[in-house]
């Protein structure tokens, strides 16, 4: 099949020229916090289509489906994903998080809210006098509120299927969580008694060498989950497009990465209740590292992943949970990823490069991976894992590993230039690059700049030469630029622990 691309679907909503009960089209308009009457409007369309089941609401397009010039007046900035979720912060209970991603289409670029269904509850949005209201979507389409018993029926109806969805995942995160703390106590039984043998014939000593970090085993994880990724991709029926023929390339050009949290003896930690500090932490990275989607993202209301999972690899039998599966996916956003987080605390995922779509998109020959980029994909996993480590007490450390695959002959190249300004005119010479990074946790929580850089320099290396020197290049006044460019450019991004060391940066696309 041919996957259908953001721009092939916004094609498709608008090809009617009128909208659907799951679509919205609005004008440029205003919808800042002193325009009230406006942020009522889209709050109550945004809670309808919720409580239809989910959809999209696109900003640029008039009412018969007219795609609208880009405006003056009204900058991308004003549609940004901070100011469409404080915007429902304040008017829609309960919260609801949307993704709000950039579409280009014919030369112009607009906002995209993507709108998840409803949960266990309808959602409900506050009138122009702060009133709470339920409201569905009728034909026409028109946002209203709800009147009818067919109404209530129908909507009731789906939040008990939803609550039912939640039984059995709650469910099987017990079942998960009983058979991790079993797996742990007999092995902490075993190894205690080991120990003890050793110890009565003086082979335990005070002062014997720390046992090292079990790279191998994490290693063993991370390929098995980049095996069944490329699996899935292969397993893919793609047209003839120029996106399905990158989709089809992903299986050789991708970046698999993650972390491994270790106690104070360097041990794996056992998680408590995976999924539920997923859900936790994917709130709090739509504050720190949302770029459209990031990093184990968990659905919210949906019957499908993240599920719990039992994978045998090599002799060892591991449970744990696992992320949407490239078949599930139903739009191709110029990127796939797919992971896994093991019972075990190791988490792992799979990424294509997001720079292998712009290049089609931009009709660019050489293939590149661009700083920015780089900056994304290893913010976002440290952001990751600095949220997750701060849930889990027992947790000293934690091991990074990143290997890319695809990289010879690609370019590094500046900012979003999609490869038409480059760093340095040096390509990469070996295809795949691996490394590990090991950080204590007080490093992570004192000076996040300074882990991310050692955890971005041994990549950036692969481009150094007499005209490109990544340590001299990583400094935080360039990556504080980057960070407020990604903001303007409608991002959700920021460094964990860290206040923006500029008021009012100038050069962020330069330094990029």
């Amino acid at each position: 099949m041919a996957f259908q691309t953001d721009v092939d679907q916004m094609r498709e909503d608008l090809k009617y020229r009128n909208e659907k009960l799951d679509v919205e089209f609005k004008s440029w308009m205003d919808i800042s916090a002193a325009n009230k009457s406006a942020q009522g409007k889209i709050a109550r369309h945004i809670a309808a289509i919720a409580n239809y089941g989910g959809g999209r609401l696109y900003f640029g397009v008039d009412n018969d489906g007219n795609a609208q010039p880009a405006s003056p007046e009204f900058d991308l900035a004003q549609y940004s994903p901070d100011v469409i979720n404080n915007l429902l912060r304040t008017r829609l209970e309960p919260s609801l998080q949307c993704e709000v991603r950039r579409v280009e289409l014919d030369g112009v670029t607009y906002p995209v809210v993507y709108i998840p269904p409803h949960g266990t509850t309808p959602i409900c949005a506050k009138d122009e006098n702060s009133y709470l209201h339920v409201y569905v979507r009728n034909v026409g389409p028109e946002s209203t509120r709800v009147e009818k018993f067919q109404q209530w029926d129908i909507l009731l109806r789906r939040c008990i299927r939803f609550r039912d969805i939640e039984a059995v995942q709650i469910n099987e995160e017990d079942d998960l969580t009983r058979t991790q703390a079993m797996t742990k106590a007999i092995t902490d039984s075993v190894t205690a008694s080991i120990l003890k043998t050793l110890a009565a014939g003086g082979a335990i000593f005070p002062g014997a060498t720390a046992k090292a970090i079990d790279w191998p085993f994490i290693h063993r994880l991370a390929e098995a989950t980049r095996q069944d990724f490329v699996a899935q991709i292969q397993s893919l029926e793609v047209g003839a497009s120029d996106s399905d023929r990158q989709i089809a390339e992903i299986a050789e050009n991708h970046a698999v990465m993650g972390y491994a949290l270790l106690d104070e003896n360097d041990d794996l930690v056992t998680l408590d209740r995976p999924q539920s500090l997923l859900r936790s932490v994917s709130d709090e990275m739509h504050e720190v590292a949302s770029f459209g989607w990031h990093d184990f993202i968990t659905l919210p209301n949906s019957s499908g992943p993240p599920r719990t999972r039992f994978w045998k690899v090599g002799d060892k039998e591991l449970t744990g949970v696992e992320g949407m599966r490239v078949d599930q996916k139903q739009v191709y956003f110029g990127a796939f990823d797919y992971w896994r987080v093991f019972g075990n605390s190791v988490f792992v995922i799979c990424k294509s490069y997001k720079e292998d779509s712009n290049r089609i998109r931009q009709k660019v020959e050489k293939p590149f991976l661009t700083s920015v980029l780089i900056f994304i994909r290893l913010h976002s996993l440290l952001a990751h894992a600095g949220l997750v480590m701060s849930k889990v007490e027992r947790a000293n450390k934690v091991a990074f590993f990143v290997d890319h695959h695809g990289l010879s002959d690609r370019g590094l190249g500046r900012s979003f230039d999609y490869g038409l300004r480059m760093h340095t005119h040096l390509t990469a010479g070996l295809d795949e690059h691996r490394y590990q990074v090991v950080i204590e946790r007080d490093e992570l929580e004192k000076d996040y700049f300074s882990v991310l850089k050692r955890l971005s320099v041994p990549l950036l290396e692969v481009w150094a030469g007499a005209n490109f020197n990544p340590d001299e290049w990583y400094t935080r006044e360039a990556i504080n630029n980057l960070v407020h460019f990604l903001q303007k450019e409608g991002s959700s991004v920021r460094l964990l622990n860290a206040p923006p060391l500029l008021d009012d940066p100038t050069s962020a696309v330069a330094t990029s």
